[in-house]
């Protein structure tokens, strides 16, 4: 149901005419560059428009918007496909940055109501309460870089070697790489360090890790985006069609995923590994939780998006993407061009993060790049002892218990990736 403070002053079209009205201020929105990119967005915009001008309000549920606007079966799972929820709030951004433009100031506005789908409408003279101003941008603009933009409907495996190959090597090096920690940890009596502070909360609780990696799979075509870039990134690879929807993951995850374990093995702590597709939001609740990767993990966007810094995209014709600033969300300093030209440099930005998820009381720890390049190197950052003894230094002495989330770039040059590279820090 539309909130009663937010809906007071807004506009009910009642005659044809009226309706008109508000259908073409929905073309006009819909044929902006920050609707354009996607399939999904304008489709969702229309439908809740126009079963709001029909009288149908009631009907624009989570689950029938699912089957009516992307096509999910009748009985598929809400929580562990939150299409409607994720579409909704980019529709919202949007919308509330179409708005804060000067050319569209006087303008008769449709926004969604936030914890609503039913769209509001409001005359031009009246000012609402939902769209707040954003600050002119305060931070400095680096130029764009880029990543090849390859099929979404493919896999990788390394170049030359037979997929079970590749899958039994991994298997084996994990366990390898477990076995060695488990006794090395517990024959050595070293002196606690940033690293270990920094997993303290998720190893000292008393319920198992839940790895939560990304997927390589073919999507719908009106998600053409979601693991593309997480899978062109690993420069050594093919790629090829897959069979499977959950039993594969990028090299860049399985290697994140491995500096990890190795981590729960030396503190002998319990753990569990699933794809996020297999993950329902009821097992985030359970205990601590780890999510690599984020165009290829919907739960990691999910939990990451309350947060300062967060991803979004894509935008406009060459696809960007880029990790916002809620300080300054009209900054683009840390973006990637999915639709781009090959080039012997690549440089990629990424999140890592360690805080208290508000909605289930778990610490979450985040390794997640706009592509699999960032990712790698999130995993490196959040298992590297010096990177995080740098990081403890600025903060605080109550680190151990301090969430924190840091912006990172790494850059490739001719297939070598270089060390991750702080751009900006912030500690709650």
């Amino acid at each position: 149901m539309v909130s009663t403070d937010l809906s007071k002053g807004a506009w009910h079209p009642k005659t044809e005419s009226d309706k008109q009205i508000v259908r073409s201020q929905l073309e006009r929105i819909v044929s902006d560059e920050r609707f354009t990119a996607s399939k999904r967005y304008p489709g969702l915009l229309r439908y809740v428009v126009e079963q709001t001008l029909a009288g149908n309000e009631d009907s624009l549920k989570e689950r029938t918007l699912g089957v009516e606007v992307f096509h999910r079966p009748p009985d598929y799972d809400t929580n562990l496909d939150p299409v409607v929820r994720l579409s909704a709030g980019e529709v919202r951004k949007r919308l509330a940055q179409y708005y804060q433009a000067s050319a569209h100031e006087g303008e008769l506005k449709i926004l969604l109501n936030p914890g609503s789908y039913v769209p509001l409408f409001w005359p031009a003279a009246v000012e609402s309460p939902v769209l707040k101003p954003v600050e002119a941008d305060k931070t400095p603009t680096v130029e764009a870089v880029s990543l090849p933009a390859e099929s979404p409907a493919r896999r990788i495996t390394a170049r030359g070697i037979h997929r079970p190959k590749i899958l039994i090597a991994l298997s084996a090096l994990i366990l390898a790489i477990l076995a060695l920690g488990t006794q090395s940890w517990r024959l050595s009596g070293r002196r606690r360090s940033a690293l270990d502070d920094v997993w303290a909360p998720l190893v000292s609780s008393n319920k198992p890790i839940l790895f939560c990696v990304g997927g390589i799979a073919s999507v719908p075509q009106d998600l053409p985006l979601v693991t593309e870039l997480q899978s062109v990134a690993d420069d050594a690879s093919t790629l090829q069609m897959i069979t499977s929807r959950n039993d594969f993951v990028p090299f860049s995850d399985v290697q994140t995923l491995s500096r990890f374990l190795y981590l729960a093995g030396t503190h002998g702590h319990p753990y569990s590994v699933q794809n996020f597709r297999t993950t329902v939001s009821s097992q985030l609740r359970e205990g601590p939780v780890v999510l690599i990767g984020a165009l290829n993990n919907d739960w990691t966007l999910n939990r990451t998006a309350p947060l300062r810094f967060h991803i979004e995209g894509p935008e406009g014709p060459n696809r960007v993407f880029w990790i916002e600033d809620r300080e300054h969300p009209e900054s683009r300093a840390w973006q990637v061009i999915a639709q781009a030209p090959r080039s012997n440099t690549v440089k990629d930005f990424a999140i890592a993060a360690r805080f208290v998820d508000q909605s289930t009381g778990q610490v979450v720890l985040v390794a997640a790049g706009i592509a699999g390049i960032g990712t790698r190197a999130a995993g490196d950052f959040m298992t590297d002892e010096a990177s995080l003894n740098q990081l403890a230094s600025s903060a605080g002495v109550e680190w151990r218990k301090t969430s924190f989330e840091v912006v990172l770039s790494s850059e490739v040059v001719n297939g070598m990736q270089g060390k991750p590279k702080v751009e900006a820090k912030v500690f709650w």
